[in-house]
């Protein structure tokens, strides 16, 4: 099950200049540039350009550090963390989560602390190391906020007992996620109903799977986030494929593999290609035009990255 978009980055408040009569307080630059970085990255992986939302992410941390800036450290070491994770690098990933935990443990910010936990148990998730994650998640989902669950918590859980191979578990467990996030998370909306989606498709049942991808791909749509929207239309395809339907999903994997060619991701393009191939065959249908554009974008050959 596909644990990559489980997390937003935790955005830090960047102190705004007060005015007040004809002075004005303006926050030193040294002190802001870690926060100035962390904002460029955003929109990179946002958008899951990784490489280059790595670099800021790792400029953030270098200058939070230069400055004693724990808190700053904190989040930096969080971001580099998920990034690690969403390029499929989970071992990279976790000592920049476990960095993360110990500082905010010891500013006393429990939510941050939950925040840490969640993603240190996923990337444990992602590198096999169950005993870890199911730790690491527990105790997260103890620590409360006003009695509320934490719908991101409840995701990585619903995941960890599908890995575990409890799916009955699993889906209640998604299934709470989706109606918490209903009530209070909407921007955990895409992680969770993908993730809802991958453990009814991993069980056959392509029909009821449909629903929760497509409204993750709205999420992602809205949201910006072409690796998630590339993702979405992958997984539509499968569903349509199961359904029997290969014109639908020829159309969805068609849309995948461009977008994952204007990202770059060859590793992507190629598997996804060979299934839209099969399809292709099965109904008849021409795809030409989507190989070459393919071919043309994985050599850099468009007017302007997507990540520039």
């Amino acid at each position: 099950m596909n644990t990559v978009r489980l997390f937003l980055l935790t955005a830090l408040a960047v102190l705004a200049a007060s005015c007040g009569g004809t002075r004005e307080a303006v926050v030193p630059e040294h002190l802001g540039a870690g926060a100035e970085q962390t904002a460029r990255g955003m929109p990179f992986y946002e958008r899951g350009c990784y490489d280059r939302a790595l670099e800021h992410f790792t400029r953030a941390n270098e200058l939070f550090t230069a400055v004693g800036d724990s808190r700053g450290a904190a989040m930096s070491m969080n971001n580099i963390g998920v990034v690690y994770r969403a390029m499929g690098e989970a071992s990279a990933a976790i000592p920049f989560f476990e960095d993360a935990l110990r500082l905010y443990r010891g500013l006393g910010e429990p939510d941050k602390v939950r925040q840490a936990l969640s993603n240190l148990a996923a990337a444990q998730i992602d590198a096999g190391d169950y005993p870890a994650a199911g730790r690491n998640i527990d105790e997260a989902l103890k620590i409360e906020d006003r009695h509320k669950p934490f719908a991101p918590a409840l995701t990585v859980k619903g995941i960890l007992l599908a890995r575990q191979g409890n799916a009955r578990g699993a889906e209640a467990m998604l299934r709470e996620a989706l109606e918490e996030i209903g009530r209070r998370h909407p921007e955990g909306d895409a992680a969770a109903n993908y993730a809802m989606g991958e453990l009814l498709l991993g069980q056959g049942r392509y029909k009821e799977a449909l629903p929760y991808f497509e409204k993750a791909l709205a999420s992602d749509r809205k949201a910006g986030f072409y690796r998630g929207i590339a993702d979405d239309l992958a997984a539509l395809g499968r569903c349509s494929a199961g359904l029997l339907d290969d014109a639908a999903a020829v159309a969805s994997w068609e849309q995948s593999v461009r977008i994952y060619a204007l990202l770059g991701m060859e590793e992507k393009v190629r598997s996804t290609l060979g299934l839209l191939e099969e399809a292709a065959k099965r109904s008849n249908l021409n795809i030409d035009l989507t190989r070459t554009l393919a071919e043309r974008w994985l050599k850099g050959e468009m007017t302007e990255s997507l990540c520039e």
